[in-house]
């Protein structure tokens, strides 16, 4: 029962509901039904991929892939890593997954900076929407606007385009981890570092990009990853001579996927898992306080 509780300048009664603890039935039936539903997303997410991580090992039958398990094998994958089609695009998705994150790293950690740190706050806010921008684009409207802006200016495409295609996403994700990290950096150092005489470059290159480095190294990680399984855009700006594995991988399932396809997903998937896990290991050692309270 809610006490009333009085006012002492009116006089008045003030009657409020208590708040619902946090063991009461609603609260645990609401807790249950977002933790069900939680579970329905993951499992409808993650099934496919592992049904085909299972197929991958599955003998199937005259070299096609089918819907009963014949039998268990590893032939696959090298009937894939054997497939000069297939290692092309690997090699080309590992070269441009490459420039993208070393372009990202280069642009993506000065945006991070300046979008802290610049002293004009209009400056600030202005680059901090065209970050969130570049993610809020829809890659297709990226690849259908330079795809018709490479053929109007007769542009040809090639490696580069296609790595100027798929930078823009990768620079925002390396300013937002680097953003995230300039946040929690501790100003006194710097200006300590000033007192003794130290110019503002020797500042940045001896006390903040050492404290950024793991930030750098998370976002360099997690856009090596983004731009080596990106397919949208790549599917706009590809040719016949720079096919990236994405869409290889998605051309082939117009004519029947091979085992072959199936191992080389599954690979890629395994690849993407570690790098990402990488990258948050990376991440959360940035979470870390640099210098531990000193105790009186």
């Amino acid at each position: 029962m809610n006490a009333p509780r009085g006012d002492a300048m009116t006089g008045s009664l003030d009657v409020r509901p208590a708040p619902r603890a946090y063991g009461a039935p609603g609260v645990r039936v609401a807790e249950i039904g977002l933790r069900a539903w939680y579970l329905l997303v993951v499992v409808f997410l993650f099934v496919p991929i592992i049904a085909g991580i299972v197929y991958s090992f599955n003998v199937g039958i005259d070299n096609k892939q089918t819907a009963t398990l014949t039998g268990w094998t590893v032939q696959w994958y090298a009937a894939a890593w054997n497939d000069l089609s297939l290692r092309r695009a690997v090699e080309q998705s590992v070269v441009v997954a490459f420039w993208c994150a070393l372009l990202s790293v280069w642009l993506g950690t000065m945006l991070g900076f300046v979008v802290v740190r610049h002293p004009a706050r209009r400056v600030r806010r202005w680059l901090s929407g065209l970050t969130y921008l570049l993610l809020i684009v829809p890659e297709s409207v990226i690849g259908i606007s330079l795809l018709l802006f490479y053929a109007v200016t007769g542009v040809p495409l090639g490696t580069a385009t296609l790595v100027a295609g798929i930078a823009p996403l990768a620079i925002a994700v390396v300013a937002l981890v680097v953003r995230a990290r300039m946040l929690t950096l501790d100003r006194d150092l710097e200006d300590a570092a000033a007192d003794l005489g130290s110019t503002r470059a020797a500042t940045l290159r001896q006390i903040v990009l050492p404290q950024l480095a793991p930030a750098v190294a998370a976002g360099a990680l997690m856009a090596y990853t983004f731009s080596f399984d990106n397919l949208v855009v790549s599917a706009f700006l590809t040719t016949p001579q720079t096919g990236t594995l994405p869409v290889y991988l998605y051309g082939s399932l117009q004519y029947g996927p091979s085992p072959a396809v199936y191992a080389a997903a599954s690979a890629v998937f395994t690849f993407t898992v570690l790098m990402l896990a990488l990258a948050a290991l990376l991440y959360r050692a940035t979470q870390h306080p640099l210098h531990a309270p000193v105790s009186s």
